[in-house]
């Protein structure tokens, strides 16, 4: 089975209202097609915020058109490609992707609800809907000092027990006395995790932080070697990482050995298509027990047409062959904008 072709659809997507009023951005992604001379067809999603896939297309065509899909090694292709490559190998042996991947480990695959910085009283609202709509985790971005410990107070006040909040201040928390003293007033609270709270290349810092404060401190790497330094110097209690399917399998093979728990993040702000492919990935990886940072639920249109079902937070991992998810064309010509 030969890939014949390839076809692009960029698409934007308009992120919810209150995101939209405290986030501005356009964030675009690129919906692929990879053709082959059988008729079977598979998608795959790219993220087009600072480059476009389509500009690549000569590229591409000159690297897979005329080659076998057989012959290429799957997980290592680019997660962008590898989630069309994987539909059609799945569609051609009548097996879902998961299967191609490794042994299923879990029949759901949990989800995070997301927020930008938002006012305390604001992000109060979103955790009440998040946990409404059955979210167990709330990815928060705490960016603003003033306001992180209002949040955390809020939210528990509001959805108690029920919803996580997993507390992102992308290094925001500025250094370690300013981080453990947030950390500490923030005890009460229904925190998960703390994700980056603030910058350091040095693993002792982020030691001395996880012994000052409570809940569980975590990272946001994307390297094995990292993520096995950071683990074997007791820096961190586990971690976020993105990646192809090869990457994500080392990761989790080393957090299976440290005996963590991790979670992916793989595209984070994609459709259907690349959220359906990373819910594959996480039910054969057995360390991936924490809701992924994967996002369709943000936007106004997941572009599913209702093939792709959140239900208490989380994802069916499909059976049917392939990918899993249909996507609803019309709405892909009404977001389109290339």
């Amino acid at each position: 089975m030969k890939i014949t072709g390839f076809e692009f659809k960029t698409v934007s997507v308009p992120f919810t209202e209150r995101i939209q009023e405290h986030w501005g951005w356009d964030y675009p992604t690129t919906l692929i097609w990879v053709h082959t001379d059988e008729g079977l067809t598979g998608l795959g999603e790219s993220n087009s915020l600072h480059s476009n896939v389509t500009d690549q297309a000569d590229e591409l065509a000159k690297r897979y058109v005329g080659k076998s899909l057989w012959e290429l090694d799957l997980a290592e292709e680019p997660f962008h490609l590898q989630c069309a490559f994987y539909d059609i190998a799945g569609q051609a042996l009548g097996v879902p992707i998961h299967k191609l991947i490794g042994k299923k480990v879990r029949d759901r695959v949990e989800l995070a609800f997301w927020s930008p910085p938002m006012p305390p009283k604001e992000m109060a609202r979103e955790a009440e809907r998040a946990r409404a709509q059955g979210f167990r985790v709330h990815k928060v971005k705490g960016h603003r000092l003033g306001d992180v410990v209002d949040i955390a107070r809020l939210i528990t006040e509001a959805c108690g027990p029920d919803l996580k909040i997993r507390m992102d201040p992308n290094m925001q928390f500025r250094d370690l006395p300013t981080a453990v003293r947030l950390a500490r007033q923030m005890l009460p609270y229904n925190i998960e995790v703390y994700e980056d709270p603030f910058p350091a290349d040095d693993p002792s810092l982020y030691r001395q932080f996880r012994a000052k404060a409570e809940p569980p401190v975590a990272r946001h790497f994307g390297s094995d070697r990292l993520i096995y330094l950071w683990l074997k110097e007791e820096a961190m209690d586990t971690f976020n990482c993105g990646g192809n399917v090869a990457a994500m399998k080392r990761f989790d093979a080393i957090a299976q050995a440290a005996g963590v728990p991790m979670w992916g993040q793989m595209f984070a702000f994609g459709s259907c298509v690349a959220s359906m492919f990373a819910v594959h990935i996480a039910a054969t990886l057995p360390a991936c027990t924490m809701a992924l940072d994967e996002l369709p639920h943000i936007r106004v249109n997941d572009l599913s047409g209702g093939s792709f079902v959140i239900k208490e937070g989380a994802v069916a991992v499909p059976d049917a062959p392939g990918l899993g998810v249909a996507l609803d064309m019309d709405a892909v010509e009404r977001f389109r904008r290339r």
